[in-house]
């Protein structure tokens, strides 16, 4: 059986047709555990009448207190399960939903079988997480981009530890782990910039991260967005961190994304620091060590250990805009 997690918080516009997309998959064996963070809206009627519609496929996580934020929604969910204070009956992979998307109907069929393939291939012991591309489409459901992946000109496959410090590539309504993966989920981090962004560190440090180059889903685009997706360029990234290096709260706003990084890494570090492999915990203290140098300390050692996102323009600007 699998198990799909579904977080919600103030999704009533696009929810009833997001669990439609899920639960109407080419195959049945799974089970949809959704959790609501405290929605003031119609939110958490809609959950009801969908679990009364589709009955014992759909249950409920029964949270205690409210986590305030995507990522410790998410992740919290993945410890219980992880701790067996969840009880799904044979659970074999693990998949995470937004709200507000909308699920090819053989989303998970691809996953689950790539996932699959790569424990044949290197065995189940092995952590693996499984991410898709995504297409995009506005809050009428219009397509904007087949592919989210070259609208944001992101890299292919390409998972180098040192970029991922700085750079996340996998989305999280995407992810699908296996359960060697959900045992590195126990701990919760009390600083994570984002679920997706922490589970990918965690498959790159102790596993394999898996890509397949395809949309799965379609990722909506619109205003209540915690994410959103805008278009990459060159000039538009030049404009905008030169523009922000002259505004106080664009500057703050990127200081603030690089402090939540680095508090990122210091969790990575404290909660398996023992158990990451000798050449990725130099780079993560290298990446560590960026809060306490000069500007052109940063640079030398961003270029020396590899720290710094894709493509180059990108990468020049965090040589020259990461600050603390």
């Amino acid at each position: 059986m699998h198990c799909v997690i579904l977080c919600t918080y103030n999704g009533e516009k696009y929810l009833e047709k997001q669990i439609r997309s899920i639960m109407e998959q080419d195959r049945e064996d799974f089970c949809l555990l959704y959790s609501d963070d405290g929605s003031s809206d119609s939110t958490q009627a809609i959950l009801q009448n969908m679990q009364e519609k589709y009955g014992k496929r759909m249950m409920a996580f029964p949270r205690p207190m409210k986590t305030g934020s995507p990522a410790k929604h998410f992740l919290s969910i993945l410890s219980a399960l992880a701790k067996g204070e969840v009880e799904i009956d044979n659970l074999e992979y693990i998949f995470l939903a937004d709200q507000d998307d909308d699920w090819f109907p053989d989303k998970l069929s691809k996953t689950i079988s790539a996932i699959g393939e790569e424990e044949r291939k290197f065995g189940e012991s092995l952590p693996i997480l499984c991410h898709t591309d995504c297409a995009l489409v506005n809050t009428e459901g219009k397509l904007l981009a087949k592919s989210y992946r070259r609208y944001q000109k992101l890299p292919g496959a390409s998972y180098r530890f040192s970029r991922l410090l700085l750079q996340n590539h996998v989305t999280g309504a995407s992810v699908g782990i296996n359960k060697a993966m959900l045992q590195y989920c126990k701990e919760i981090p009390e600083q994570v910039k984002m679920h997706d962004h922490w589970l990918a560190l965690l498959a790159n440090c102790f596993g394999e991260i898996q890509y397949l180059p395809y949309a799965t889903y379609a990722y909506r685009q619109h205003g209540e967005n915690v994410l959103g997706a805008k278009k990459a360029s060159v000039l538009k990234e030049c404009e905008e961190r030169l523009a922000a290096s002259k505004e106080k709260d664009k500057e703050d706003s990127i200081h603030t994304s690089y402090r939540a990084l680095f508090a990122q890494g210091r969790e990575l570090k404290r909660l398996f620091g023992e158990k990451i492999p000798e050449e990725k915990k130099k780079v993560l203290e290298a990446f560590l060590s960026l809060e306490g140098k000069s500007r052109l300390g940063r640079i030398t050692t961003m270029a020396l250990f590899g720290i710094y996102p894709y493509p180059l323009y990108r990468g020049i600007g965090a040589m020259l805009f990461l600050d603390s």
